[in-house]
């Protein structure tokens, strides 16, 4: 079964994902009730959050080499992070010793460091093989849901994960969390990929903890995205 996607988010009134204070709590308050299976992360994104709550990356020990145990009424998500490049390693018991999520699960592609596959190897992750150069989210969503039973995934990364998602037809909803601030022409747009427009049908509007709206969108239909490949660097989120 193919699963549906939920693409989240926390953006100021003019669509910036940057650049000004982001309510974190309220941002994890509202993923947490989407309770999708999976959290579909970039690895710029995965990096970017190390950095931010991670003050110092703790050495591994043995049990970073184990996979956890996961019991049959086990509620939290896999976190499943799209490293294509190798750039999460040495950081991925970062994410495992989460207590967010269950476990991790990597999706490369078949020209990822070989060097990389053999750490997530002797590490024992969950790995995921999905295109040649870059990652194929069609078939890595779809194993995700023929292997793990992944039925909802959500993503809150940043413009390039987001506009390739969309651009491959692959979301089918957007969440948006709009945060009470207009950020100006110094804004970095969360859409500034999309060179046409994106068809959406409004299913729900919120008002959240005073001046927050949230908005639920069905997404009708995708044409001609423009992305650069792997550009995931700029969300605040992880």
């Amino acid at each position: 079964m193919f699963p549906r996607v939920i693409m989240f988010n926390t953006i100021s009134v003019d669509g910036s994902i940057k650049d000004f204070e982001l309510d974190l709590g309220l941002h994890y308050e509202v993923a947490g009730k989407i309770r999708a299976d999976a959290h579909l992360i970039g690895s710029d994104t995965a990096r970017t959050g190390v950095s931010l709550f991670t003050e110092n990356v703790p050495a591994e020990g043995p049990a970073d080499f184990v996979k956890p145990i996961i019991k049959a009424d086990e509620r939290r998500p896999f976190w499943v992070l799209s490293d294509s490049k190798g750039k999460l390693k040495g950081l991925l018991h970062v994410f495992r010793k989460s207590c967010y999520c269950k476990d991790v699960i990597v999706i490369v592609t078949n020209k990822t460091p070989e060097d990389y596959i053999n750490y997530l190897k002797e590490r024992n992750y969950n790995v995921i093989v999905a295109g040649d150069e870059y990652v194929d989210f069609r078939v890595a969503l779809e194993r995700l849901g023929m292997y793990y039973n992944v039925k909802t995934v959500m993503t809150d990364s940043g413009g390039g994960l987001t506009s390739t998602l969309i651009k491959e037809g692959l979301v089918d909803e957007l969440t948006l969390l709009i945060s009470p601030v207009i950020v100006g022409k110094n804004s970095t747009n969360l859409f500034r990929y999309l060179e046409t427009k994106v068809n959406l049908e409004l299913i729900r509007t919120e008002r959240i903890k005073a001046n927050h709206t949230l908005a639920v969108y069905r997404v009708l239909a995708n044409i001609n995205v423009l992305t650069p490949p792997h550009v995931d660097n700029e969300s605040q989120h992880v």
